[in-house]
């Protein structure tokens, strides 16, 4: 058994891709899909019920969509982790999503290895994304350098998380405890004025604190 057990709630409302989903997740030991739902009013109750690691989240529901479902969702159970996935006619809508709060974002289309791979980063607190969306919402914005000064250990983490690197495989390359990575991180994302750590990344990309190595 694995040590640790990350629990998924499926917001989809095509069911055969939310079937394929479950499927997909629970032939994985440390992933358990607790519930599903096809609507951004049954993802709120039962976000608040089932109180669920990852929320895996489609951008595009019946009765809402991209930030203002994130939202919704975190008004019901502020600690939630979301992912959002994506199509990949939405990479430009993105960035609002990111300033409401998502975690990560993946393309419907991608491999089942990196859909896999997303919901694990988010549950462990990281970033997740996709280079040619996160392309998108970076290029044409100015870069935003005012705030208090941002450190140097500040930026390594941040640069790790921006390299997809979960909070504990960060502290094994820095040789700190798991506690102090987090603490970084919310220094950092203090400092941004921001509140989760993808809107972390995006801000220090913007600001050139960091290199996010995107495609031409």
């Amino acid at each position: 058994m694995p040590e640790e057990v990350f629990s998924v709630l499926i917001v989809e409302d095509h069911l055969m891709v939310a079937a394929g989903l479950k499927a997909m997740l629970e032939d994985e030991p440390d992933l358990e899909v607790v519930g599903q739902a096809a609507t951004v009013a049954a993802a709120v109750v039962a976000v608040a019920d089932l109180r669920p690691d990852v929320v895996m989240l489609d951008f595009r529901l019946p009765d809402g969509q991209g930030a203002d479902a994130i939202t919704a969702v975190l008004g019901a159970f502020p600690e939630a982790k979301i992912l959002t996935v994506t199509a990949h006619s939405e990479a430009e809508a993105l960035g609002p999503a990111v300033s409401a709060g998502v975690m990560g974002f993946v393309r419907k289309d991608s491999p089942g290895d990196e859909l896999l791979t997303a919901v694990r980063t988010v549950a462990a607190g990281g970033a997740y994304f996709s280079r040619d969306a996160m392309a998108q919402i970076i290029r044409g914005q100015r870069p935003d350098t005012s705030g208090p000064a941002v450190s140097e250990r500040e930026v390594e983490v941040l640069q790790r998380l921006a390299d997809g690197l979960t909070i504990p495989v960060i502290a094994r390359e820095l040789d700190l405890s798991q506690h102090t990575v987090r603490n970084h991180l919310r220094s950092v994302m203090a400092k941004l004025g921001v509140h989760t750590s993808l809107d972390a990344v995006v801000h220090g990309a913007r600001a050139g604190l960091i290199d996010l190595r995107l495609p031409d």
